[in-house]
This record gives C-alpha cells, sequence and structure tokens, in this order.
C-alpha cells in the first residue's frame, strides 16, 4: 500500500496538468488583482478631486474583500467557484480511467492486490484535489496581501461579506478575519478534493474521457440550479463553498453532512464497485 501511494503521488507531481490547473486559477486570481486596483486607482482620484466627504462611507480596500473567495462583485472570483470542479478534476482524477483504457492497469494489477490499488488510488486523486484548491487559494491570498492591508472588516460600508449574524461564523469573521479565511481555505480545500474523487466513480462506468472530466462540473452546477428553484440553496456546495457568503447563509452541519455523504459515496462505491471489478 506505502509503495503504491508513493507511486501514484509521484505520478501527481509529475503531471504537467496539476500545474496548468494552478496556472488558471492563478490567471484568475491576477485578473481580479487588476481589476481591484484600477478601482483603487479611480476612487483614489475621486477623492483628489472631490474631497473625500464626497466618498461617502469610505473604506480603504482590505485583504479581507480582495482574496478571491471573500470577493463577490467581480466575474474572476465567479468563475473560479463555478469551474472548480474542473480544475480539481482534470489533472489526475481521470487517471484511472486512462490507465484502464490503454491496458496500463493490467500491468499495475499484475504486481499487486488490486484493493490496494483502488485504496492507493483514491487517497492519491483525493491529495491531487486538496494540493489544486490548496495552491490556487493561497496564492490569491498571499497575492492580496502584498497590495492591501489586512484592516479588519467594517459592515457598515456595505463593502465586506458575510455581514448577515445569520450566516456562518460572521462574528469570528468580524474579530478574526484571517482565522476565518483559512478556516473557510480549509473547509474548500477538503470539499474539493472529496469532489475531485467523483471522476473515478464516473470512470467505472464511461466510455470517453470528456465524459469523465465533464459530469462533475455538470453535476455540480447543475444541483445549484435545481437547488435554488426548490428554495434549498442552503444545501448547495457551489454556494456555501464560496466564504463570502453572498448566495447563501452557510450552515457548517450541512457542510460536515455532504462531505460525509460525498467520501461515503465515492470511496464506498469505487472501493467496492473498483475492487470486484475484473481489469484482467
Amino acid at each position: 500500500m506505502r509503495n503504491l501511494l508513493k507511486f501514484e503521488i509521484r505520478r501527481v507531481r509529475e503531471s504537467k496538468a496539476v500545474y496548468i490547473a494552478i496556472a488558471i486559477g492563478a490567471m484568475l486570481s491576477l485578473w481580479l488583482l487588476v481589476i481591484e486596483l484600477r478601482e483603487v486607482h479611480e476612487v483614489e482620484e475621486g477623492i483628489a478631486l472631490y474631497g473625500l466627504e464626497k466618498a461617502g462611507l469610505y473604506y480603504p480596500r482590505s485583504l479581507y474583500n480582495s482574496f478571491i473567495g471573500l470577493e463577490y462583485a467581480y466575474l474572476p472570483s465567479t468563475i473560479l467557484y463555478t469551474v472548480f470542479p474542473l480544475l480539481v478534476s482534470f489533472p489526475y482524477a481521470v487517471s484511472y480511467f486512462s490507465d484502464q483504457k490503454s491496458g496500463y492497469l493490467k500491468n499495475i494489477l499484475t504486481a499487486c492486490d488490486k484493493k490496494q490499488y483502488f485504496k492507493a488510488k483514491y487517497i492519491a486523486v483525493f491529495l491531487s484535489g486538496v494540493f489544486v484548491t490548496f495552491a490556487i487559494l493561497m496564492f490569491s491570498l498571499v497575492l492580496s496581501a502584498m497590495f492591501f492591508p489586512a484592516l479588519k472588516p467594517e459592515l457598515t460600508t456595505s463593502t465586506f461579506t458575510p455581514q448577515s449574524e445569520a450566516q456562518m461564523w460572521t462574528g469570528l469573521y468580524v474579530a478574526h478575519p484571517l482565522v476565518y479565511t483559512l478556516l473557510y481555505i480549509l473547509i474548500d480545500t477538503i470539499f474539493y478534493g472529496l469532489i475531485s474523487t467523483l471522476p473515478l466513480l464516473i470512470g467505472l462506468i464511461a466510455q470517453n474521457r470528456v465524459t469523465v472530466i465533464c459530469v462533475p462540473v455538470l453535476l455540480y452546477v447543475m444541483s445549484d440550479y435545481v437547488l435554488n428553484a426548490a428554495g434549498l440553496d442552503r444545501f448547495s456546495p457551489m454556494a456555501f463553498l464560496r466564504p463570502c457568503q453572498i448566495f447563501v447563509e452557510a450552515e457548517f452541519v450541512i457542510i460536515v453532512c455532504e462531505a460525509v455523504m460525498l467520501f461515503l459515496l465515492t470511496a464506498g462505491t469505487f472501493g467496492l464497485s473498483g475492487g470486484r471489478k475484473d481489469v484482467l
């Protein structure tokens, strides 16, 4: 098991697609930074021309509304949290399907126990999703910290979210915003890591690579639409995984329950179905 896991993790490290996914997330973060810096420049020009009294409830832009997870008004953050399942899935989650179709899986299983292989594959895919998510979000956080001060959120300016006491950890966000941000990054990292294992299930029955890559993100987007239409948006991962909680009042219990259900679904089905499947 240990040697198999080392082998799979080495394949993750050597996968160019992993770094392409991180680069896409980094470009979205840079795009957002450019927008934010331009906005700051325009505000400063307005203050210089008309005075601070014309700026209304002016509050300098902070790290805690510039980080891509806490920013809610511009396109890059929306794009990132829409395509996150794709970014965490395509680099390595499709490897099982590829190994199976190419015949490489047969060569591996002649030298190791089938159940141990499926366990190692699942863990490696989960870790690849964790790595991609963590790298993208931490890059954005560090990038924002380089340009904006870590001013505490001032909710009366209406430029910080979450704002309502009904939203998850709002008190923590106001009092200790960095702790809130890091905890939410941890939530996203684990949840998107679990989402990255969905292609393993699709790969058990799919006939082409495109299906394996696209089905998870389609399920993610479609479930958000259906749950919103049914008035159950608090159950939508696409909504509650955004740290700004702009579309939903996130609930920690729901997040944990859905993460456990996702783990049981993916690990249980892949382990049982994959372990019984005849690939030799």
